[in-house]
Order: structure tokens, then C-alpha cells, then sequence
């Protein structure tokens, strides 16, 4: 995963790009630690044709005040155009990570190599 402070993040925002993941936590936060954890290994698939982008909040307050962050952690997936499909606030498992990564894969793969067939 590619860790971005808050200007190359909003940077990134702003021109569309390959689609992408993006996970976003505190320093502190076990539950985070995890999640990290879990989305590297769904970063792994050779199918998934995603970028996997990380972002600390604690050195990030603008970031957290333009997406009005309730919780940590929580991951955002975005399209090739920058549209953001899905959010999932707090620890998920890792199928749920990978389902959010194939919801934006922009080459879709063999659909018997996807865990769950999306």
C-alpha cells in the first residue's frame, strides 16, 4: 500500500486516476492496525487492477474535516473517475475489503478466481 500524507492525498483527489482503495486510520488505533493488515493481503490478488492507497488522520485534518470521518478505520473505494462507491466504516473482514476492490477493478478477471463472484 502506498501511504499518502494529506497534500499528495488531496492531490490524487482531485485528477482522476486509476481506481482506487483507500484506507484511512490513526496511529493509535488497534482496530486500524488490523484492517491494515487485512487490505494488504487483499492487495496481493494478481486479479485486481486497484491501487491501494493509505492515509494517516492524525496527520490529516483536513482530510478528516472534508470527509467528515466518524470512525477509524474506515475504507473508501473509488473508480477510474474518481467517483466514490463504497464506504465501510470500521473493521470489516478481509472478503469484505476484496469485495470493494472488485467493485471498482476496472479489469473484471475470470469470475471463478473471485472469492465472492462479484
Amino acid at each position: 500500500m502506498q501511504a499518502l500524507n494529506e497534500t499528495e492525498l488531496l492531490e490524487r483527489l482531485s485528477q482522476p486516476h486509476r481506481a482506487f482503495l483507500l484506507l484511512l486510520h490513526t496511529a493509535h488505533c488497534s482496530q486500524c492496525k488490523i484492517a491494515d493488515a487485512r487490505v494488504k493481503r487483499v492487495e496481493q490478488n494478481p486479479v485486481l487492477h486497484v491501487d491501494f492507497l493509505t492515509c494517516n488522520l492524525d496527520e490529516a485534518p483536513r482530510i478528516h474535516e472534508l470527509f467528515k470521518i466518524r470512525s477509524v478505520p474506515v475504507c473508501m473505494a473509488y473508480n477510474e473517475k474518481n467517483e466514490l462507491l463504497r464506504v465501510e466504516y470500521g473493521l470489516k473482514s478481509e472478503a469484505v475489503y476484496e469485495s470493494m476492490a472488485l467493485g471498482v477493478n476496472t479489469q473484471k478477471g475470470n469470475p471463478k478466481s473471485r472469492l465472492l463472484g462479484f
